[in-house]
């Protein structure tokens, strides 16, 4: 079925595929692999839990964002596959801007198929904003409103230094939660500055998901700050994503089949 291993790295178990399965274009037997890990998602206020984030990145070789693209739709079938085997309750999955302009028609096609459970998705958009023309901007808008008429939950994946330099993305999509990383220094001015931030673009501080917590401190200086979802090692830990039975393996091939 092509997996090369479900292993633990220093911080993180992840499964991991040879690229070339994914990205039809590199050569067999490379070195490259493309890697999945879950991070649960988890009220930092109280015992509820939120969705799953099926996390992806690339090991020993630099994706094109073409590749990308076709990772990201690769991650969005794998997902909705999870949730159909009821391998996880809500599942969370990051599309960036070219991956929705490229591949609408197959991310429609997939939500289809699995209409059933498409639902028990959350999507996190990403990319910049500035670099989308007229037509791309109103398409994104589009795709998220699409994603809300099938009450799938639209949040932005904030990859600025700041929050405030993603205004225009949060004026653009409206975005029910935003999921940013976790302030190099632990200083209690500079999480209440994320708190404030988050406001200031329309989204409230209960809706923000700070990864990346690291430590008992950087834990309680989000809870301070009123911020109300985390995720990291000192919320929960990482996981490889599950298969459950040896009779998937037949599924789990299809899950990596290429975008045409």
């Amino acid at each position: 079925m092509g997996i090369v291993a479900i292993m633990s790295t220093a911080t993180t178990n992840a499964r991991r595929w040879p690229a070339h399965l994914i990205c039809r274009e590199l050569a067999e037997g490379g070195s490259g692999v493309v890697c999945a890990t879950v991070w649960p998602t988890r009220h930092l206020h109280s015992p509820m839990r939120w969705f799953d984030e099926l996390y992806l990145w690339a090991e020993d070789f630099v994706p094109t964002p073409a590749q990308w693209s076709r990772i990201q739709l690769m991650g969005l079938r794998r997902a909705l596959a999870m949730l159909a085997r009821e391998e996880s309750e809500s599942l969370g999955v990051t599309l960036s801007y070219s991956t929705v302009e490229q591949f609408d028609e197959q991310i429609d096609d997939l939500l289809q198929a699995q209409r059933l459970v498409a639902h028990r998705l959350a999507v996190l958009l990403r990319g910049s904003i500035d670099e989308r023309t007229g037509g791309s901007y109103y398409r994104l808008r589009a795709f998220a409103d699409y994603l809300r008429a099938r009450q799938i939950p639209v949040g932005l994946r904030v990859t600025a230094p700041r929050l405030a330099m993603e205004l225009k993305a949060c004026g653009l999509f409206a975005p029910e939660f935003v999921k940013i990383f976790a302030p190099g220094v632990v200083q209690g001015a500079t999480w209440d500055g994320l708190a404030l931030e988050a406001r200031f673009a329309g989204v409230s501080e209960r809706w923000m998901i700070v990864a990346g917590l690291q430590t008992g401190e950087h834990l309680r200086q989000a809870v301070g700050a009123g911020i109300g979802f985390g995720q990291g090692p000192a919320v929960r830990p990482a996981h490889a994503p599950a298969l459950r039975h040896a009779a998937l393996a037949a599924a789990e091939s299809d899950d990596l089949a290429p975008a045409s």
